[in-house]
């Protein structure tokens, strides 16, 4: 009798396979939620910018975005489904990091900041790699149920983001709490190379 999908996921030869995919769609969730949930309030809070310049500021970060999910699938094309995750992280390491915890030093230069956020928004650009990356991983047999538990399961544990963080900056302050979001791209950024290469791959069907 054929083995449940869940099952075969599991365990089996492609557990080691699905936990990597997982623990990868996690780091990279928890760096999007850690910078998002609490992003405008510490604009406010800890750098002073009124109500319309943390919209400015949250607009910026939102281009930034869009520019990189229409430009991920280019840039996976050409250099690898594991370069270009790799890279739009550290993108995204970089932006976060130069508007918390380097923030004095383009203080006087807001133009530097925005250009911060814009960045920092490009690098979630990963989203755009699951659905070619998965489907190229995963057999058709499984691909479906991979795929579905992967991205629900991790996005749905992402309630505790906002807990964490607020424990943080009740410790450290706002800042310290969105950097963490820093250092999850930086994880998913190294945990990618955890998982094969795939691009030019032929999928099963």
């Amino acid at each position: 009798a054929r083995r449940p999908v869940l099952l075969q996921l599991v365990s089996g030869d492609l557990a080691g396979l699905f936990t990597r995919a997982f623990l990868l769609t996690f780091f990279n969730m928890s760096a999007y939620w850690f910078a998002v949930v609490w992003l405008p309030r510490y604009l406010q809070e800890e750098r002073g910018l009124s109500i319309v310049g943390t919209g400015v500021w949250t607009l910026v970060f939102v281009a930034g975005s869009i520019t990189g999910y229409l430009s991920f699938g280019r840039v996976s094309d050409a250099i690898g489904r594991r370069p270009a995750f790799a890279l739009y992280c550290g993108i995204t390491a970089a932006g976060l990091a130069m508007v918390t915890v380097f923030w004095n030093t383009f203080a006087a230069d807001p133009r530097t900041g925005l250009l911060c956020m814009f960045v920092a928004g490009v690098g979630t650009g990963t989203w755009s790699c699951y659905g070619p990356y998965f489907s190229e991983l995963f057999p058709t047999r499984v691909r479906g149920t991979a795929m579905s538990v992967i991205m629900n399961v991790t996005r749905g544990a992402q309630f505790v983001a906002p807990l964490v963080l607020a424990a943080v900056a009740r410790q450290w302050g706002l800042a310290s709490g969105i950097a963490l979001a820093a250092a999850f791209a930086a994880l998913a950024g190294a945990w990618v190379w955890t998982l094969p290469e795939t691009v030019g791959a032929r999928i099963e069907v």
